[in-house]
């Protein structure tokens, strides 16, 4: 879910690893799945306030993500956010 968040943000991780404080080798375990939990959750919080949403897994469906930037269907004119 990690990667994915980041792919949405357009982000490498050299990038995210600017923006957050979290080093790019860490971001790079926390991909893979070796990070502690410290820090998968700093990134999470961190994808979080850039307009990501992290969905917990149910007994149906397992986990997901949605953003809240992208607000037009794909194919169709992107319109900004009413104010």
């Amino acid at each position: 879910m990690l990667i994915a968040a980041r792919n949405l943000l357009g982000l490498s991780q050299t990038e995210v690893s600017l923006d957050s404080g979290v080093s790019r080798k860490t971001i790079q375990m926390a991909e893979a799945g070796t990070a502690g939990i410290a820090s998968v959750e700093k990134l999470m919080r961190h994808y979080q306030g850039r307009g990501i949403s992290f969905i917990q897994r149910d007994g149906a469906a397992g986990w997901g993500l949605r953003t809240t930037f992208m607000n037009y269907d794909y194919g169709d004119e992107p319109s900004l956010p009413e104010s």
